[in-house]
């Protein structure tokens, strides 16, 4: 009996660690982003939503901000959109200082990729472009980001891209002239976003694997589909274990009572056997003889 309860919850277990693994990477319960907050990112904001997204669409955000430089250095400084789809982080000294130059502006504007050029080959847009630009005060021209080798592992004075993208990129783009250069990138996937170092502002877009013979699925219906199942599933094995405990003891104590009714009762010692009514006549007059009889004949 113990070890049918022992694999019952076993199996509980095991089924609600694969609902939950589902649900984690289908995107339905994400984990902490790197940059944003401390909940779920929220729904994906398009410039151009897919068709059947446009109903529930919100437009995505830009962002902009100004940081003073000194004559010698520049601080570390971040933007982001208000929406926290896109970023950009430079460290100290990640934006050259000119001379003559008082402060950096910088801004982001979300864009349709689409309409910036073709995707890379055999991927797909995965979410908005974003032009990043920044530029002097008081001149306008363009900023510098210093001349240094930017990679994963060593950020130097590159700056950082952070893009949030809709479901599945793998790889980061800076646009060129109008084509796209792969930036090398990393993924948080809980987060739903991708980030990498560059060492020069343009546009930047999130790509993921082309499916043949069609635009990648953008619902999230049957992952929906799965965590339901999946949870009912669970509830219902629970119900079922409790059923089944419970008719178990029910069967033990009838048992016990059937037990207890069968146990003879204790014996009873036997009625005294009476003696003849001529012996007890006969008795009873020796009795009475005995008491009449003078104390001198004894």
């Amino acid at each position: 009996m113990k070890v049918r309860r022992l694999s019952a919850g076993v199996a509980i277990a095991v089924l609600y660690v694969v609902v939950a693994q589902l649900s984690f990477r289908s995107g339905l319960a994400p984990t902490r982003p790197l940059y944003d907050g401390t909940g779920p990112p929220p729904p994906y904001r398009w410039v151009t939503p897919p068709a059947e997204l446009a109903a529930t669409n919100t437009k995505p955000s830009s962002g902009s901000g100004t940081t003073p430089i000194g004559p010698k250095s520049a601080p570390a400084y971040n933007i982001n959109t208000d929406d926290g789809q896109a970023s950009i982080i430079f460290p100290p000294d990640g934006i050259v200082v000119v001379s003559g130059q008082k402060s950096v502006k910088l801004t982001i504007t979300p864009l349709d990729p689409a309409k910036v050029a073709p995707p890379p080959p055999n991927l797909d847009y995965d979410g908005n472009a974003y032009e990043i630009m920044g530029i002097y005060q008081p001149s306008g021209n363009p900023i510098q980001i210093p001349n240094v080798a930017c990679s994963l592992t060593q950020a130097n004075a590159c700056a950082t891209i952070v893009l949030r993208y809709a479901f599945n990129a793998t790889k980061l783009y800076r646009l060129e002239g109008q084509t796209w250069t792969e930036v090398p990138s990393q993924r948080a996937g809980s987060a739903l976003q991708i980030y990498g170092n560059t060492n020069t502002l343009g546009t930047f877009v999130a790509a993921g694997p082309h499916v043949a013979g069609g635009k990648k699925p953008k619902s999230q219906t049957g992952n929906i589909i799965a965590f339901a199942v999946g949870l009912v599933a669970i509830l219902l094995g629970t119900f079922l274990a409790r059923v089944r405990a419970s008719r178990r003891r029910r069967a033990r104590e009838a048992g016990k009572g059937k037990k207890a009714s069968k146990q003879p009762s204790p014996k009873q010692a036997p009625p005294k056997q009476q003696k003849p009514p001529r012996e007890r006549k006969a008795a009873r007059q020796r009795r009475k003889e005995q008491e009449e009889k003078p104390w001198w004949r004894d």
